[in-house]
């Protein structure tokens, strides 16, 4: 049995390594290899959201570095396990960016599973996917939030099992170390088969939203997308609200954390602005269940530098997320991890407007949709109104705001179609198939050449695998 460890500590942090270690010796007492990639110290860029790792070079990202390592090792274990410290309710940004450029693993097309929509997985035999979290503090809601987080991660990924435990800071070190040895049982146990999909919404706390009970003076739309500006579905829904916020007098600034994340001074002159702000918006994708890598990185700053101040500037948090899938409800995880955010940021959470369908946009304005997005443009009014005057978002436009554009069928085959023909415009279309990481090394001892050891009888007993 090969295990991967994918060490999510953001910098040093002795009680992740110390948590790392004893997993390795778990394992290997368990007679698995294990391989443990520390993924601070991995050259690692971030996903720029162009799904060209599913049209152009199916399977394998674009870019040339060792996030290219990490799919690969992903791909070939049978088991991997994330080691993450938890930020408000969601894996570290470290965790997050290698998450983030796994999305070749899957097939761009739908399938549904349970009656919800997926993608396909691209290889035969998904590994197993173990959680360790490690929180700051005992934190019932953070955990809840994480651990629904790791079960949508364990569907999308068709993992065959997805075990996870939860630690403290504030524990002893045996019940650390107790921590491990559980879910080194866990994850070599043979597995049963996929996890059955539940209710998300009864996974997940309830973040209670409320208004800041002042007017706002000064907003910030804080863009989540990695796409260049001008081209993001994130972009243009967030303008949208913007655009009536400045209607009812309130002003506003724009950011990007693709630029904003990375260039000299970036966070901490985002920062410097967000303090003269008592609004701030958050546009952004669905990235791998939650939000992506660049986003959580902002977000774990805004928290840190507020949690410095001994009385931090009023402050209230509204979000808009949007995902490829038909149904909104896979937004949920991610709607909760704002609410945390702000809770964590000692502000005000003012709720969330939550998009399926996000592709039938395209990063257009809703001008240019007719009436397909006129319950948007609603939803937007009513939300605009209540920010406005200090409110939540109210119900109603979240309602209004979570209606599918089109008809479920039309949208999920036109994205299938759509797929094919950029596939075939790149000439990849025959290859739109292929696994490019189940080819391993012969002197790999175990692994027969051109793929993944054999599994001794049918998915269900894959593990162990040795």
């Amino acid at each position: 049995m090969r295990v991967l460890i994918l060490h999510g500590a953001n910098g040093p942090d002795p009680l992740l390594d110390q948590l790392a270690e004893r997993l390795r010796v778990d394992f290997e007492v368990r007679k698995a290899s294990v391989e443990t990639m520390r993924l601070a110290d991995v050259p690692v860029a971030w996903c720029q959201g162009c799904f060209e790792c599913w049209t152009h070079t199916p399977g394998t990202c674009k870019i040339h570095d060792a996030g290219r390592d990490v799919a690969r090792a992903f791909v070939q274990a049978d088991a991997v396990l994330l080691l993450t410290p938890v930020h408000f309710g969601s894996y570290s940004s470290a965790t997050r960016k290698a998450l983030d450029r796994t999305l070749g693993m899957l097939l761009p097309f739908f399938h549904r599973i349970d009656g919800e929509t997926h993608h396909a997985p691209r290889y035969e035999y998904p590994p197993a996917l173990g959680v360790l979290a490690v929180l700051d503090a005992p934190d019932a809601d953070g955990e809840a939030t994480v651990r629904a987080l790791a079960h949508r991660n364990a569907i999308n990924f068709s993992s065959p099992a997805s075990p996870v435990v939860t630690v403290s800071r504030t524990d002893g070190a045996a019940q650390q170390f107790a921590a491990c040895d559980e879910l080194a049982d866990a994850l070599c146990a043979p597995h049963s088969g996929r996890p059955r999909i539940t209710d998300v919404e009864a996974l997940l706390p309830a973040v209670p939203e409320v208004g800041a009970g002042t007017a706002p003076q000064h907003a910030m739309l804080l863009v989540g997308s990695s796409k260049p500006r001008g081209t993001s579905t994130s972009e243009a829904l967030g303008l949208e609200l913007m655009e009536r916020l400045a209607m009812r007098g309130i002003a506003g600034t724009t950011r990007y954390v693709h630029k904003h994340a990375h260039e000299e001074h970036g966070i901490a002159d985002l920062l410097a602005e967000l303090r003269e702000c008592d609004l701030l918006v958050i546009a952004t994708p669905l990235y791998v269940d939650a939000l992506p890598y660049l986003l959580t990185q902002v977000l774990e700053a805004v928290v840190a530098d507020r949690l410095s101040l001994a009385k931090p500037p009023a402050l209230s948090v509204a979000m808009i997320v949007n995902c490829g899938f038909p149904e909104a409800r896979h937004t949920a995880v991610a709607r909760t991890i704002g609410g945390l955010f702000a809770r964590d940021a000692r502000a005000s959470w003012a709720g969330a407007l939550q998009l399926g369908e996000g592709g039938a946009i395209a990063g257009r304005p809703l001008d240019e949709m007719g009436k397909l997005a006129r319950h948007l443009a609603f939803a937007f009014d009513e939300a605009a109104r209540a920010l406005a005057e200090g409110e939540a978002i109210p119900g109603s436009a979240r309602r209004r705001f979570q209606q599918p554009l089109i008809p479920q069928r039309v949208y999920t085959a036109a994205a299938d179609l759509g797929w094919l023909w950029s596939a075939a415009h790149e000439g990849a279309l025959s290859s739109l198939w292929e696994r490019p990481d189940v080819a391993i090394p012969g002197e790999i001892p175990g692994f027969p050449s051109g793929g993944r050891p054999v599994a001794p009888s049918t998915p269900g007993d894959r593990a162990p695998i040795g």
